[in-house]
This record gives structure tokens, sequence and C-alpha cells, in this order.
């Protein structure tokens, strides 16, 4: 009698794992090479690189491709230089090149790959107004307009035939158009495909546009129409083109992207503006069958998104990174089969911008970006269910924007001789590297002396004297790039104006200021005999326009993770983390333990060894995050250990079971058949 209920038992469970796999292969239609997880973390700074915030950096305009080893290859844009780059992973290491050094070249750069796995990058000529391109013939670039009629060349998007020819969208900014170029062999020919409208608006607006051929080596544009917000579609049969429109509701068409499935069906990754005043931009995506247009919405929580890039994977099912403004994060989503879902990659310093996504041979995304608080091009890529994130190239001399009034209500004050002007700030960087000033001259003044003092009747801590043409007519911000000089957080510094030989309001300087207390951590000042905060009436609570800009030199040094690297689910393991300040201020330290979220540490002195627990209750491999902040809140870099939590042993009391274990080999019986069968049999 006991044999026999223990074969009825066993069949019920057999029965009902077949039940519950069926079920779950239903609803949870999710690939299981991703563990999903959210990071919380809110922004520091945006990617609006078009302000008047701009200052040195590396790696805009990311475009990625992968070649057959699956290794990636990116081309970028080097602000500082005004360079087109390119670097590529050769197994071991990135090797970076200097692609046309030739004037301010490389922005809207498209890179793909001809069937020797040679690069082919198209891009814009900001110094002359042109559309080039390069290619790598084996041993050198080659480089070559390909059109300069006007200015040309704006949001290109390159794509390769079957025949390894190379075709081209682009704007046209003079003709406000979009346009088609492709080699044939012998020269460039060149077409406007769509100007019926407003196709190129500006150079920063989002206007991009997106190439794909099909089997047949016919070409696909994606495209905005900015007169009318619509998101187009334009297509090639023989030798005629038809356009239509996807999406009109609101505004739309922004950031377009744009992909063919296996049957030659376009699909288009797009940004969407907000309808009615509904002053958003959700990310939306469009595919087209059976000659109708389907348009959802993908993600709309929060606030804005921009620079999308989409991919199809071997299933054909869309896959999408994005720019959240609203959280400053690189984000990527999938459609499962059933389901978007959602990760976000990195949230810390406003990054993501300039995105370009790849899927690998296994469907695993690769995503090269800009980190605009690192001022660096970096790469992520999955990874063992996480995300390995790689700086490729930084700006190590670049500073940072740290206080700034750029706020101007249109009016200024005369900085007269004998009568010096000041602005107060505090610095958050340790090292003052230079400052802006939003100072015009009128006519032929004398030269102007600025400086920095910790006191307003104190001696200058550096200064520098410019003369009467070195300080523009027009309304614009002056660089004053001085040595650097080493500063105290937090304490009142002040950038003062003196100028020599000037005629009441003739031949004089004038510095423009915001009323309203527009800079909470200062005032303007002006000495009339004595400094006194600067008061006008009719223009309450002033600041004049200023920026500066820093450096942090005295980083906590990384810290060290000392602990073991493989350890057991549901049990307690210990490490210790160590880092010193050169200051020999407190540290405490930021944790990422792979899921998610992020610890924070109490404060600890300089160089203390602590000791920090974690449990983690899933098995996967994770990757443990840690660097160490100060008390200024300035920030180490992130040391990472890799630490495996492997699944437990199964022993099966019952032959039977062990036998159908060996069958149903497979995550998904596995999973269940523990559930179900934990009754009967040991897990160790």
């Amino acid at each position: 009698m006991g044999g026999l209920l223990l074969i009825k038992k066993i069949a019920c469970i057999f029965i009902s794992i077949l039940f519950i796999t069926m079920i779950f292969s239903i609803v949870h239609a999710e690939p299981l090479y991703l563990d999903r997880k959210v990071i919380k973390n809110f922004p520091t700074s945006s990617c609006d690189f078009f302000s008047e915030d701009v200052i040195d950096d590396i790696g805009w305009y990311t475009s990625l491709v992968l070649d057959n080893n699956n290794f990636p290859h990116i081309s970028y844009y080097d602000y500082t230089n005004g360079d087109l780059k390119y670097a590529y992973w050769t197994g071991s290491e990135w090797n970076i090149q200097s692609v046309d050094i030739w004037g301010n070249v490389g922005r809207y750069s498209s890179i793909t790959l001809n069937k020797e796995g040679h690069p082919h990058i198209s891009y814009y000529d900001y110094t002359n107004g042109d559309l080039k391109y390069a290619y790598w013939t084996g041993s050198s670039w080659s480089i070559k307009k390909v059109d300069g009629d006007g200015k040309v060349g704006l949001y290109t998007s390159i794509a390769l035939d079957s025949s390894g020819l190379p075709h081209i969208s682009y704007c046209d900014y003079t003709k406000r158009a979009l346009k088609y170029a492709h080699w044939d062999g012998n020269s460039w020919n060149k077409k406007i495909i769509d100007d019926t409208g407003i196709i190129c608006m500006s150079e920063y607006f989002g206007d991009y546009t997106s190439i794909a051929i099909d089997s047949k080596d016919y070409v696909h544009i994606s495209y905005c129409d900015s007169g009318k917000f619509d998101l187009k579609y334009a297509y090639q049969y023989d030798s005629t083109w038809g356009i239509e429109v996807v999406d009109s509701y609101g505004d739309v068409g922004q950031y377009s992207s744009i992909v063919l499935d296996d049957n030659d069906n376009p699909h288009i990754g797009f940004g969407y503006f907000g309808h009615n005043n509904d002053l958003k931009f959700d990310l939306k995506y469009a595919v087209k069958t059976n000659d109708n247009w389907n348009v959802e919405t993908v993600d709309s929580e929060g606030d804005i998104r921009k620079w999308i890039s989409l991919k199809l994977d071997t299933e054909n099912l869309p896959h999408i990174s994005y720019y959240d403004y609203y959280e400053g994060s690189l984000k990527y989503t999938f459609n499962s089969g059933s389901d978007w879902v959602f990760d976000t990659i990195e949230s810390e310093g406003s990054t993501g911008c300039f995105n370009s996504l790849c899927l690998d041979s296994n469907n695993n995304p690769s995503i090269s970006f800009y980190n605009w608080g690192g001022k660096a091009l970096k790469y992520a890529s999955l990874k063992q269910n996480d995300w390995d994130i790689q700086t490729i190239e930084i700006d190590d001399n670049s500073d940072f924007l740290d206080q700034k009034q750029s706020y101007c209500c249109g009016w200024a004050d005369e900085i007269a001789e004998g009568r010096p002007m000041a602005q107060s700030f505090i610095p958050t960087y340790s090292v003052l590297t230079r400052v802006e000033l939003m100072i015009v001259r009128r006519n032929n003044p004398g030269g102007i002396t600025i400086s920095i003092r910790d006191d307003l009747d104190g001696e200058n801590l550096i200064s520098i004297y410019f003369s009467s043409n070195e300080i523009a007519e027009d309304m614009s911000w002056k660089n004053i790039d001085f040595q650097d000089i080493k500063v105290n957080l937090y304490q009142t510094y002040y950038i003062v104006c003196e100028s020599e030989d000037t005629e009441n309001q003739i031949d004089t300087y004038w510095w423009y200021f915001g009323i309203y207390d527009p800079y909470p951590d200062g005032n303007a000042w002006i000495q009339d005999g004595n400094w006194k905060v600067l008061s006008i009436s009719g223009f309450p609570d002033q600041d004049i326009g200023f920026k500066t800009f820093g450096l942090n030199t005295d980083i906590p040094g990384n810290p060290t993770i000392d602990g073991p690297i493989r350890g057991k689910v549901r049990s307690e393991i210990t490490y210790k983390i160590q880092s010193s300040d050169p200051d020999g201020d407190d540290i405490s330290y930021c944790i990422d333990w792979g899921e998610g979220d992020l610890e924070y540490t109490n404060f600890y002195p300089s160089g203390e060894k602590i000791s920090v627990n974690h449990t983690w209750n899933k098995i996967k491999t994770y990757l443990i995050r840690v660097k160490a902040i100060d008390i200024h809140g300035t920030e180490s870099g992130w040391t990472t250990l890799e630490v495996s939590i492997p699944g437990n042993k199964i022993f099966f009391k019952n032959t039977i079971l062990g036998f159908l274990w060996h069958i149903f080999n497979n995550p998904i019986y596995k999973r269940y058949l523990k559930i179900l069968s934990s009754s009967i049999f040991e897990i160790y």
C-alpha cells in the first residue's frame, strides 16, 4: 500500500510539473538571459549640451556595430579637438584612432562594417558644412567629400548593400530637405527625397535620419518632418520613392531609428514630444505589417526620452536603448513577446546620451554612449546577467562646471573706473580652474583686470589683465582661463572686475545680471566708497552673470574589497572595505551589491578597514561595486569584485525522480521540480 501511495504521489508531481510548465511558457515569455533590475538614483546634471555650459568633451555622436566575433567598433566625435574618432576592441584592449582631424569634423557619425570587417563611416564636416565619408582600406583611411552643395550632412546614417556599396541618408540644412546619396562604384549619386516640409529644423533638435537596406537592396529611411512634427518613412522601389506618414499624433518623429525584420517589414523607434501643450517626450515604437502601421507608446513615465536606438533580435522582437532626461540615465527595454521589460544600465553623472545599440549573436545587448558627468565615451555589454561598463576614452584635462548664474534679464551695470564690481560664490571643487563672465565692451575703454579673492578688501589670489580689444562688444561669455588655484570647499570667494580709463557710459564695460536672486549662494557687489551689495531700483535681488569651473584633486583612493568570491545562497557573507582620503577626511562607502539598489554606509576615519555583510537570495553571479565618498561629496572611482552564488546540490532518495530529472533537464522543469518535490528529496 505504501509503495502505491508513493507512485501516486510521483505521478501527481509529474503532472503538476507539466501543467505549471505549460502555463509558465505562455505567461512568462521573458528570455532567461537577463535578470531584470531597476537602479533608483537621481541625476546631478543633464545632457543639455547645446546650452552655454558646453566645455571639453569626448564621446559625442557614438555609433556602434559588432563584427563576426561580437567585438565592438565605435565611431564618435571628439568635441575637445573637433575630430572624428574610431575605437574597436581587439579581444584584449581598446584601439583608438583619429580618422579625420582636418577642421571641426565628426558630428552625426554613423558606422557599419563590410564583409571583411572594415569600417565605413558617414559624418558631418562642421567647418565646411559638408557630408563626408571615410572607410578603412585595410591599411589606411580613405576620406571623401560626398556632398558640399550648401550646408549638408547633418543627421547622417549609413548602410552597405549586398555589393558592399555605401548608401547614406542625411539632412540638407540649406534646403530643409531629406537627402540620399549612394556610391555606384564610380561616383556619388545624390537625390532629394523629401523637401515638402521642414526636414531639418536645427542642428540640435533631434531630426535624425535612419537608413536600412532590405534583401533586394532597396532603401528604407525614417525621419522627422519638423514643420508638422510627423514621423515619416521613405522607401525605394525600383527607381521610384514612396513617402508615408507613420505617426502624426502630437509632435513626433525625433531621434528615429529604423530596422527591417526577416520579411523586410520596417520597425521604427522614435520620440513623442507632446500634444496640446503636454510637454513631455515619450518613447514610441511603430511596425508595419500587412500595409498597416501599428504604433504604441513604450515608456511614458517621467519626462523626456532622447537618443533612441532600435535593433531586432533573432525572433524579430524589438530592443531599444535610450536616454531618460528626467532621471539622467541610460535605459534599455525589450519586448519579451508579451510585454516590454525595462532596465536602467547607468544612472550616475547624467549618462546615456548619444547611445547606440547592437545585439550579439546570442541576442545580448551592447551599447555605446556618452557620460556627461565623466565627459567620457563608455561601452556597456550584458555579461552573465550583469552589465559590464567600460570607459573607452576620457578627457583627463577637462574641468567641470561648478557654480553658475546664467540667467540674464537683459540689463547690465557699468564697471566704471574706481567703481569695481564683484560676485561672490561658494566652490564645491577643490581646484578653481577658470571662470566665465557675461561682460561686454562699449567703444574704446582702457583695460580690465579680473581677479579672484577670498576677501573683498584682501589681496588677489590670482588675476588676469585684458586689453579692451580682447572683450567682445556683443553679449557673450568671456572665458577667463587663469592658472589653477587651490580653494577651500564651501568657503565664500569673490570674482572682482576693475576697469581703467573709462568714460561714463560711453567708453566702458558692462556686466549683465539677473534678478530675483537667481544664484542663492552669493551676491553681486559694488565698491562705491565701501563694498556693498548691489541694489538698483526696479531690479530686486541681483546676481551677475558668471560661471566657475573646477576639478577635485583630493579624491579618495579607489577602495579595496577583501572577501570570498564564492558563497551560498541565503547565507550572510562578510567583506572588508578600505580607502584613504588625501586630506584625511572621513569616508562613506557606496555599495552596489548587483541587485539594483545602492547602499550607503556611515562615515568612517580615512584608512580604517570596515566590515560589511550581505546575503544573496538568488542563484547567479553578482558584480559588487564599491566607491568611496568623503565629507565634501568627492567620489572615488568604482572598485569591482565578481561573486558567484551557485545552486545547491540535489540528491534524490528515489531513482524514478532522478530519472525524470535528467529527462527534463531544463531550468523551468528544475525550478518547479525543486518546489513541488521538496518533501521527498533533500536539498543541501
